[in-house]
């Protein structure tokens, strides 16, 4: 069973180049895949793993970002593989 969530926040972005970095290396650790967009007005993803690990992308996310919680964000799970 695959979580997913959707989220995004408009803030300033500085180093994007660096936050890409380390959510890519994050995301192939953790077995997460989706697609994250990073730009100088904000952040917009979908992402997709087990559980743990998407709560702990989340979490990291917050935190590379300075984000105490999106703007949107939305839950879904798929329970066929």
């Amino acid at each position: 069973m695959f979580h997913i969530s959707g989220f995004y926040k408009f803030k300033r972005i500085k180093n994007i180049k660096k936050s890409k970095e380390l959510l890519n290396n994050f995301f192939t650790e953790h077995d997460i895949r989706g697609t994250v967009i990073i730009s100088l007005e904000g952040i917009n993803g979908t992402i997709s793993s087990k559980k743990k690990n998407l709560e702990l992308a989340l979490l990291k996310i917050k935190k590379i970002f300075n984000i105490s919680k999106f703007d949107s964000q939305n839950f879904a799970i798929n329970k066929f593989q």
